[in-house]
């Protein structure tokens, strides 16, 4: 039990490493294709456009993460519930045999008053 922890602990670990690892590779690139982008829009057209642009480009990737981010998957979307057994199908047996206890508890309910 202990040597699973352990290992559920270090795979956990490792991917969070990873996965900072990853993000810092994300910054780093952004930041490189934000000043290409730059140098190409300033001489393509002026340096407020192309600030403007930019700005405009890093302002809607961050409402698109911000949507992303108050998504739920779909699994828990919709409440789990356990397995239920189908239920057997009725047959004539069990069809009369419910008819003559609803019968029986009615006419009792009916003695009662």
């Amino acid at each position: 039990m202990l040597t699973g922890l352990k290992l559920s602990l270090a795979q956990g670990l490792r991917r969070a490493a990873f996965s900072a690892g990853a993000g810092l590779c994300f910054l780093v690139g952004a930041g490189f294709l934000t000043v290409a982008g730059w140098i190409y829009l300033a001489e393509t057209t002026s340096a407020q456009t192309a600030g403007l642009v930019i700005g405009a480009i890093w302002f809607a990737a961050g409402f698109v993460l911000l949507g992303l981010a108050n998504l739920r998957p779909a699994a828990a979307r919709r409440p789990h519930h356990a397995a239920h057994p189908p239920r057997p199908q009725p047959d004539g047996f069990g069809i009369a045999q419910a008819f003559l206890y609803g019968l029986e508890a009615g006419q009792g309910s009916a003695r009662r008053k």
